[in-house]
């Protein structure tokens, strides 16, 4: 198993009561936005991700987290 797949198998496993919820989305020709919020027992995180889209695929994510 690769190391990053470790990194997050054992944060979300550990983590209290997981969830992750979409709170807004747009898209304009090959590009999206993704609004979500994560949070657990005793806290949340919210953030962006940025999707370029190829022949019907990611080609690209960017994610920004604001704690």
């Amino acid at each position: 198993m690769r190391p990053r797949t470790q990194l997050w198998e054992r944060l979300f496993g550990e983590t209290p009561s997981p969830m992750f919820e979409t709170e807004d989305s747009w898209s304009c020709g090959d590009n999206a936005v993704l609004g979500w919020r994560f949070s657990w027992d005793g806290g949340h995180v919210r953030g962006v991700d940025v999707l370029r889209f190829r022949d019907g695929k990611v080609s690209e994510k960017l994610s920004y987290v604001k704690g």
